[in-house]
């Protein structure tokens, strides 16, 4: 606040009043310059005395005490304001963009700026002497009273919201300092506008977490799109392959054929082996059935052991083979890392070795590791202090998007010429235990049971369990053929499957692995518990050492690949229904 002086009307010798000390006005024409009012020191009343008051008015102005003159004239009240070294100082509080007030110990604004009124949203005519508490809302009162309190005592700061005619909340930083040198408590405010700021910040929070969700909705989609169109493939193309192998197989064993149609029927049989392979490879690369099926450690093993087949390079796979079964969709977050992650490793390293680790940690939580001893991510593309690759494609940010969405932390550390690895770390779901596999059903003695049977002259029964009708009729017209067998059932689903034989006792079971309600190693499992006696023979499009391993540790007695149906099928149950094995079906001996 200006400190101002007043100098009243004095009566000279002849009586007249004039304005007093007209010589240093004339003298100070230069230095003076009219502003708007502001308040002035008011002296009392007191009896005029000429001479003191013009020493003390130029006293208090060498002095720096008087900052304004209020001169009473004629005219009425004018400000004359005093340009001195503090003059380019008042300039800049007046002009910059932060509101500049001080305040009496009790909150009233003794002076502000254009700004700070404007902050305020209050006119700044009537803003001088106001308390500041009136300019701001109810609810933060009380803070702005603390603020004022720890000010007395040294530099605070806070934020607070205005209370504003327009209805709009605004947001407001307060900067208070004591000031030292005026011996009465008074503070400075300084006012920093931040409701554009916040705003903006909100905004861009809202945006981010649209973006966010629809980045989660697109990679969603993009599972539900691939294990549709995988599951097309199996469900669809795959068993039309398989029921055209079954018929051409059938065709080439008739005598009647000429050489050159033998010959072109068995080409046909090898082209439709090689597309029922290629078809199997690509559906179960968009979405592989174990993942849904068995859960990610048969998911993992099956994908490595293809992995090396494709590109040469050796994967050590360690994960235990009870891995605790987790949601679907964190399943497949981490295959996908895990896919994503060794893609790169045969795109980028180098290497000829990979490791892939998967492991639940004491801290409760999902740890996947992939490395590779290849040649390194270079210094130029990886941020060393937060793990950030340099953008080489939309891999690595699908993985960091993955892992967000689980809560979780993806950590890419590399050393030239040493290698990469990727660390995927997720909180373990809640209700989440060890998967515990069913043990297998004890085996009959199915030498001793055919050998009766055959004594009794009766025929072998053959129950047949795959969800798709054409695969069905083919195997059925198949096997009827024989005619030492008898179809006496089919079942559509798992849960059909275990049904059925229940009630029929067959001989031989032939299911798929892939069927509804209740998937196929779960229903041998429980076929064999309730119909020990029955043989179980696994027909289907799976076709890895990982998916003969499954099948061995489910109990099924044989396994045969969908691809070479016509080849070893007829040729497997036989085997079985002679003498309960199969050195053809033997499945420690299975092979790609």
């Amino acid at each position: 606040m200006p400190n101002g002086y007043r100098i009243p009307p004095i009566s000279n010798s002849r009586g007249s009043a004039e304005n007093f000390d007209l010589s240093i006005k004339s003298n100070s024409k230069k230095k003076k310059r009219r502003t708007p009012k502001k308040n002035a020191v008011r002296p009392k009343a007191r009896k005029p005395n000429p001479v003191g008051e013009s020493q003390e008015i130029v006293l208090a102005i060498r002095r720096g005490k008087i900052d304004a003159l209020v001169i009473e004239g004629a005219e009425g009240e004018q400000v004359l304001t005093l340009q001195d070294s503090d003059h380019a100082y008042r300039v800049l509080v007046e002009t910059i963009n932060d509101g500049v007030a001080t305040l009496d110990p009790a909150g009233t604004i003794l002076y502000a700026n254009s700004r700070f009124a404007a902050i305020l949203r209050s006119p700044a005519a009537n803003f001088i002497g106001t308390p500041l508490y009136a300019h701001i809302s109810p609810a933060d009162r009380e803070p702005l009273e603390t603020l004022i309190s720890q000010a007395g005592s040294g530099s605070t700061q806070g934020e607070v919201t205005l209370n504003v005619a327009d209805g709009r909340t605004r947001i407001v930083r307060l900067a208070l300092a004591p000031i030292n040198d005026s011996g009465q408590g008074h503070l400075c405010v300084v006012a920093t506008e931040l409701t554009e700021l916040v705003e903006a910040n909100e905004a861009l929070r809202s945006n981010e977490e649209s973006l966010q969700l629809l980045s989660a909705r697109l990679l969603k989609l993009q599972d539900e799109e691939r294990r549709h169109i995988a599951r097309d493939l199996h469900d669809i193309t795959g068993q039309k392959l398989a029921l055209q192998s079954l018929t051409l197989s059938q065709l080439l064993a008739r005598q009647q054929m000429s050489a050159d149609s033998q010959k072109l029927v068995s080409e046909c049989v090898t082209l439709n082996r090689q597309i029922s392979e290629d078809v199997r490879t690509l559906s179960y690369l968009l979405h592989p059935p174990l993942l849904d099926e068995l859960g990610l450690s048969s998911a993992v093993k099956w994908y490595a052991e293809g992995f090396e087949k494709r590109t040469g390079i050796r994967v050590d796979v360690d994960i235990a083979a009870n891995f605790v079964r987790l949601p679907p969709d964190v399943e497949v977050a981490l295959f996908r890392i895990i896919q994503e992650s060794l893609n790169n490793v045969h795109r980028y390293s180098g290497s000829r070795t990979a490791g892939v680790q998967v492991r639940a940690t004491p801290e409760k939580k999902i740890e996947v590791k992939v490395k590779d001893f290849g040649k390194g991510i270079s210094p130029g593309m990886l941020n060393a202090s937060t793990g950030a690759v340099a953008p080489i494609g939309v891999g690595i940010q699908g993985m960091k998007e993955r892992i967000r969405q689980l809560a979780g932390k993806l950590e890419i550390t590399s050393r030239v010429n040493r290698g990469t690895v990727v660390t995927a770390t997720i909180p373990v779901p809640a209700n989440n235990a060890p998967a515990a596999s069913e043990p297998a059903a004890p085996q009959a003695d199915h030498a001793a049971e055919t050998g009766a049977r055959k004594q009794r002259g009766s025929r072998n029964k053959i129950l047949i369990a795959d969800d798709h009708e054409l695969l069905r009729r083919g195997i059925r017209a198949m096997f009827e053929t024989e005619t030492e067998w008898e179809i006496c059932g089919e079942a559509i689903n798992g849960q059909d499957a275990v049904d059925k034989a229940r009630g029929l006792r067959p001989d031989l079971v032939i299911l798929d692995i892939n069927m509804p309600v209740l998937n196929g190693l779960a229903a041998v499992r429980q076929i064999l518990r309730g119909s020990p006696e029955s043989k179980i023979l696994v027909f289907t499009i799976h076709d890895s050492d990982q998916t003969a391993a499954e099948v061995k540790e489910a109990g099924a007695h044989g396994y045969v690949s969908k691809k070479n149906a016509g080849a070893d099928l007829l040729r497997v149950a036989r085997d079985l229904l002679n003498d309960g094995r199969s050195d053809s079906a033997a499945l420690a001996a299975h092979t790609l």
